[in-house]
Order: C-alpha cells, then sequence, then structure tokens
C-alpha cells in the first residue's frame, strides 16, 4: 500500500528521535572498549534507519548495507585502497581465518575486523527489530526501558558518565512515546488520515515535553536518596581491596606486585602554582623481583635538611640565575615531599625538617612544634636543568665498564628473567653509537610496535610469569608502570644503569595568574617513570609511556664540520610521483563507478532513494569537512609510512604538518620566523619535536651544505607531532 504524505513525516520524526536514541547506545559502548571510527557507526545507523523509512526494497537495502560492511571493514582495516586488487584477497583472507578459530572453538583467535562485523550485523538486527515496533506494533516502550536501564547500569558499574545521557534518552522517549501513542489514538478514532488534525496533537506534546524537561534539567536537585550499591556489591564479592578486585589509582608505597586494571578517581591531591609544567618526583627504587619493585637491601644514611636550605640530590640543577619558585597547597595530608627536577631547597612554616633517604630520595616531613597539624603548604625553589646535546652525543657504551659498584643495584634484574627479554633489548639498541642513542631507542620502541595504553585492560602476570616479558611479548598492553618497568629492566639488560620512579605527572592545566599557571594533581595523576644514567651527564629522565610527554629540556648545540655537510647534499627528487599516485587513484575509482552501472535503470524507480542518498551524502562531506582534522592526518601518516624517506618526503611531509597545525587553530602570524613559530608549537604541544623538524627543514632550504639527518627519527619525530595534534 502507498504511504501516505503524513505517514512518511510520522516515520520520519520517529526516526530521528531513534537515531539519537541509539547514538545514547553507542557512546558508551565506543568509551568503555576504546573503539574507534565513532561516526562511521553512526553512519551505518542513519543509513539502517533510512532505507526503512523510505521502504527500499529488501533485496536492495541488504545489498547497500552489506556493501558499506565491506568498505567499513576495508576501510579501517586494510593497509590498501578500497578499490584495489589487494581487497578481495584481504576479505577472503579475514574469512578464512576467523572461519577456522570458530570451527576450532578458539574463539580468542578471532580477529577485530570480524568482531566489527558482527557488531554491525547486530545493529542490523536492532534497526529492523525497531522499525517492527515503530511500523507494525506502534510501540516503542520497551525499547525505551532498555536503553535508559543500560545507561544506568554502566553509570552504576563502569567509570562511564550517564547522567546526561539518561536526560536525553528520557526525553527523546517521552517524545517518541508521544508520537505513537497519537498515532494509535487517530487509528482508533479517526480513519480519515487527517494529517493537519494529528499535529495539532502532536506539535503541542512536543513543545510540552521539551518546556518542562528544560526547566527540570536546570533546577536545583537534591542528592541520591539510595546509597551506592557498588561498595556494598564489592564487599560482598571480595572485591573492595582486600580481594582481587579492581585497584582505585593512587600513589601507594607497596610495588611489590605490578598489574591488573584501575578504576579512577579524580580526587585532588594537591594544587602547584608554576610558571613551568613539571614532573613531580617523590621516590625510586631499584631492585625488580620479576613482579615489581622493591628497596635493595644495604646500609645507606639519611640526611636532614632545615626549611631554606639547599638539598642535595643525584640529578643535576640548572644555573642559579635561572631558579624560580613554585607554591604547593596540599589538599591530602601527605608525609612524604612532594620534589621536581633542578631542586635547590624547600621553604615552610612550623619550624619544619626534611628526611631524605639516600637510597630512595624519598624525603619526608616532621615537624618540630606541632606534629599533629600536616603540613598545608610549602615553596619550592628550583632551576630546570638543560642538557647539552653535544655532551650527550659523547656518550660512548665503552665508558659504562668504568663506572663504580655504587651503579651494581642499577643494573639488577632478576637471574630468571627469559633470554627474549634480553635478546630484544640488544636488537634495540645495536646499531646506536652513544648510551644516549641507546636509551632513546628505547624509549621510543613502545610507541612504533603496536603496544597500547589501557588502565583496565591491563593482565596480572601468572606465578611463573615476568611482569616485563608478559608485556613485552604477550599482551602489550598496560598503564605507565608496565612501560616504566619494561623500559627499566631492557637498559639494564644491555649494561645501562637506570632506576624506577614514582610520583605524579603534571596534572590539568588551569588558568594564569601574575605569570603563573595553576596546575591540579589528583589521584588519576600518579605516575612512573625512568631515569637512566648516562656518563659525562649522569642521571636523566625518561618518560617511555604512550599518550605522555617528558619534560627534559635539550640544548641542541652540536656543530658539524663542512665536510660533514657536503657528504649529505642530495638531489632532488622528482615532485610528480604525488601526482601520478592520484591519477591511478583516480583511474581506479573510474573502474569502481563503471560496476555500477547496471544498477542505474532500477535506481530510478526510487525517488526517495535518490534523495536520502543526496542527502546523505552533503550530511556526510559537511561531516567530513569538519572533521577534516582528525580523518586527513590519519590518512596523510598511512600514505608517507610507504614512501621512501628522503629530502622530498621531507619536504612535502613538513608543509602537511604546516596546514595540520592550521586546522588546530596553530597560524603561523605574520612576520613570525619558522623558529619562533616552532617555539610557539612545542610550547603548545607541550613537546620540543618541531624545533627539530624546523631546524632541519630551515638547513635543507636556505643551507648550501647539507648536514647528515636520521630520515627514520624524522619521520617519527613528525608522525608523533601529528598524532598530537589530533590527541
Amino acid at each position: 500500500m502507498k504511504q501516505s504524505l503524513g505517514e512518511f513525516l510520522e516515520l520520519a520524526v520517529a526516526y530521528i528521535i531513534i537515531f539519537f536514541i541509539l547514538r545514547e547506545w553507542l557512546i558508551p559502548i565506543m568509551q568503555l572498549t576504546n573503539t574507534g571510527g565513532f561516526q562511521l557507526f553512526l553512519v551505518f545507523i542513519g543509513l539502517s534507519l533510512a532505507l526503512s523509512l523510505f521502504r527500499v526494497h529488501p533485496l536492495l537495502s541488504g545489498f547497500v548495507k552489506f556493501g558499506y560492511i565491506t568498505w567499513f571493514i576495508v576501510f579501517i582495516y586494510s593497509e590498501s585502497p578500497v578499490f584495489s586488487g589487494k581487497t578481495v584477497p584481504f576479505l577472503l583472507a579475514e574469512w578464512k581465518g576467523n572461519m577456522s578459530s570458530i570451527i576450532s572453538g578458539d574463539f580468542g583467535q578471532v580477529s577485530d575486523a570480524f568482531r566489527t562485523v558482527l557488531f554491525l550485523v547486530l545493529i542490523w538486527m536492532l534497526v529492523y527489530l525497531i522499525h517492527h515496533w515503530v511500523s507494525v506494533r506502534k510501540n516503542i516502550f520497551y525499547f525505551f526501558a532498555m536503553t535508559v536501564f543500560f545507561i544506568a547500569t554502566l553509570d552504576t558499574f563502569s567509570d562511564y558518565d550517564g547522567k546526561t545521557a539518561i536526560v536525553k534518552v528520557v526525553v527523546l522517549g517521552l517524545m517518541m512515546t508521544g508520537v505513537l501513542f497519537v498515532k494509535r489514538l487517530w487509528l482508533q478514532v479517526d480513519a480519515t488520515g487527517n494529517v493537519v488534525g494529528k499535529w495539532r496533537i502532536v506539535i503541542p506534546m512536543l513543545v510540552s515535553v521539551l518546556l518542562v524537561s528544560t526547566v527540570a534539567f536546570f533546577l536545583p536537585k537534591t542528592g541520591p536518596t539510595w546509597a551506592d550499591p557498588v561498595p556494598f556489591i564489592q564487599g560482598v564479592t571480595g572485591q573492595d581491596g582486600a580481594g582481587a578486585g579492581m585497584k582505585s589509582v593512587g600513589y601507594s608505597q607497596d610495588d611489590s606486585q605490578l598489574g591488573g586494571p584501575f578504576q579512577g578517581d579524580n580526587t585532588l591531591i594537591f594544587t602547584a602554582s608554576s610558571r613551568d609544567r613539571h614532573y613531580w618526583r617523590i621516590e625510586t627504587k631499584d631492585t625488580y623481583t620479576s613482579k615489581g619493585w622493591i628497596v635493595s637491601e644495604g646500609s645507606f644514611g639519611k640526611n636532614v635538611y632545615e626549611t631554606n636550605t639547599p638539598i642535595m640530590t643525584s640529578l643535576q640543577v640548572g644555573p642559579p640565575e635561572n631558579e624560580r619558585q613554585i607554591q604547593l597547597d596540599i589538599a591530602v595530608s601527605m608525609p612524604f615531599l612532594i620534589q621536581t627536577y633542578g631542586l635547590l631547597s624547600v621553604s615552610a612554616q612550623n619550624s619544619t625538617l626534611f628526611i631524605q633517604d639516600e637510597q630512595t630520595e624519598r624525603m619526608t616531613i616532621e615537624q618540630q612544634i606541632d606534629a599533629s597539624k600536616s603540613l598545608s603548604n610549602y615553596t619550592l625553589s628550583y632551576s630546570e636543568p638543560v642538557y647539552s646535546m653535544e655532551q650527550l652525543q659523547l656518550s660512548f657504551p665503552a665508558s659504562l665498564e668504568t663506572l663504580d659498584s655504587s651503579f651494581d643495584r642499577f643494573l639488577q634484574v632478576p637471574s630468571q628473567l627469559p633470554q627474549r627479554v634480553r635478546d630484544l633489548a640488544f636488537a634495540i639498541t645495536q646499531d646506536k653509537t652513544t648510551v644516549y642513542d641507546q636509551i632513546k631507542a628505547v624509549e621510543s620502541y613502545f610507541r612504533t610496535k603496536g603496544f597500547r595504553y589501557d588502565k583496565t585492560q591491563a593482565a596480572i602476570p601468572a606465578e611463573n610469569q615476568d611482569y616485563v616479558d608478559q608485556f613485552l611479548f604477550d599482551t602489550k598492553v598496560g598503564y605507565c608502570d608496565n612501560f616504566s618497568t619494561s623500559m627499566v629492566v631492557l637498559l639494564r639488560s644491555v649494561g645501562i644503569p637506570a632506576r624506577w620512579v614514582k610520583g605524579f605527572a603534571p596534572g590539568t592545566a588551569g588558568p594564569m595568574t601574575d605569570g603563573l599557571r595553576e596546575y591540579r594533581i589528583t589521584n588519576d595523576n600518579a605516575h612512573s617513570w625512568v631515569e637512566a644514567f648516562i656518563p659525562g651527564t649522569g642521571w636523566m629522565e625518561f618518560e617511555p609511556t604512550i599518550g605522555f610527554t617528558g619534560n627534559v629540556n635539550i640544548d641542541y648545540d652540536i656543530q658539524l664540520d663542512s665536510s660533514e655537510q657536503e657528504e649529505l647534499v642530495q638531489p632532488e627528487q622528482k615532485p610528480e610521483q604525488p601526482q601520478q599516485q592520484e591519477q591511478v587513484s583516480d583511474k581506479e575509482q573510474a573502474k569502481s563507478t563503471f560496476s555500477f552501472d547496471k544498477f542505474w535503470t532500477w535506481l530510478k524507480k526510487f525517488v526517495y532513494v535518490w534523495i536520502i542518498v543526496f542527502v546523505l551524502l552533503i550530511i556526510s562531506g559537511i561531516s567530513l569537512y569538519l572533521q577534516r582534522k582528525t580523518w586527513l592526518p590519519k590518512m596523510h601518516v598511512r600514505a608517507y609510512r610507504k614512501k621512501t624517506a628522503d629530502w622530498s618526503t621531507f619536504d612535502s611531509s613538513y608543509h602537511v604538518l604546516l596546514k595540520q597545525l592550521s586546522r588546530i587553530g596553530l597560524r603561523r602570524r605574520d612576520g613570525e620566523t619558522l623558529r619562533m613559530f616552532a617555539e610557539r608549537v612545542d610550547a603548545s604541544l607541550e613537546t620540543d619535536e618541531m624545533q627539530k623538524l624546523t631546524a632541519v627543514y630551515e638547513q635543507h632550504v636556505y643551507g648550501k651544505d647539507k648536514q647528515e639527518v636520521d630520515f627514520m627519527k624524522l619521520k617519527e619525530s613528525w608522525e608523533y607531532l601529528i598524532n598530537r595534534t589530533i590527541s
């Protein structure tokens, strides 16, 4: 039976509401599973609803959905273009491999691509079920109730905050229920199809729901009537801290058993007012047990410092003329002192003493006048150290053999450490000529080998399993403890002294007042990193954890001889290569569109299909344009990974980076030199990679002689900056 305009408009309104309800289903799934491609899943939901709305023939509808799923899988999981000769072999290999895993019962080996297909098919079935509820039953209550229950459950038992989502779903559900109720009522009262009469009821109902919901949303509300059930359930199941359940993040003194998931805790620990960004250091540990960290046995002394007296540590400090202050306001009482790199002295009231453990460099607080009162605030004086790149490049591995026995505890590894960990350490560092380059190679290893940062998916090693070995070769998923411990063990395996450092990450930057920026440090900022010893330089901090950036200041004071620069002059590469690739891509696209010509006559019969396709194309185009700062850089990264690392590639990639920086608001100002612009970019992104790239680019453009450069390192720095602009 032909669908009237009134029925079409009613269904359109209902499907728009359903789209936004399904969006609230999708958001927590994406967040809790760390799944990307949110917009692509939304497009599939919209496409499925549109095909149902326009009553497209089931065969054509299935063909369109199947085509979209195929494109989705190839676009996300294949490194080749969608319309290429490698697409069919890729799909066949995925199908064969996953079917073998399912038949053999090894479901853990099912690929992510196949899981995505199953999820899209589930959405397909859900949309069909909703279409039945709306079109036939004229009742959406069960779906509405399930949505509220689903979001409320996730809000209660996971990290997902569903307060706003529940409000949205309730409002949308009330509107949807009202529209369908009017539909059922009108079918019983009037069969004439009076469209105007229906909307006289529907429109006031929609306006009333929106008005009442808006007022209710902004009105003050009382606290919860019932207590949170999660602590009770955790206590009954032994997951309240005494059992083996998920731990809460925060600073802990016991690190003997690392591993396992953590749940977030945004409790404020302290606030810092400073001109600079800092890592907040508390202590180091030196003995790795294959499960965690302990402090080695030995006779170590303690140093006592009074307020405003110089404090000695094993770390470098900057020049006296660069001395600055940090004001710390402590929100949670702590027995230890918050330190920073370049620490000179501490100023506090009430005749406070600071007792330093020479073994761990942990400093405890002791108040002489009133020990019952905690130290709520104090001031750190510091001068940030600056490391000379020229000095770092003189750190030859042979100099490690002259270190005295006091460094032995920083070379300790368990006797049962798996040999493949040692082999990996040598493989990473074997072609590096300096200790500094070896350390940087280990630090950057985790960013390019498929490792993933996740607090909730970190595994606990079995009784006979090494913590580092499990992370490096089995799971590759973890948080700061996994990354930092692994880096220390890898460095020690090649004879480089290293120690494990605990403290807090820089925290959340707040407003600026009188030249000082406020940083809020919470339990979520509890962190661990690495300090390695470099001959001729001393102890230096390094940050291996994915998603975190270190805070090291390096003076790039290297000067090369002109003879070295002449050896590196390379001829310009042909600029026609990218154009040729674009032409090939255009030809492939032309072939792909030709394969759909046989459907042209059939599709002309469905006017509504063309309308919805046109609307979807416009919406998709606008969405892609608005999101270009996210997806376009990813395409550039994939493209440049396949190109040869040379001057031509570096030149074009540098201009791509400039365009991406402009998209996120970091545009080069009039009269601003590239070097000044690079400093501003690094300050904004909290890195120093842009200055490195710019220095090489200026030398490439303006220098007559080109110095030797490591194009692979430049490519890694470029890719790191691109990813920083996306995040």
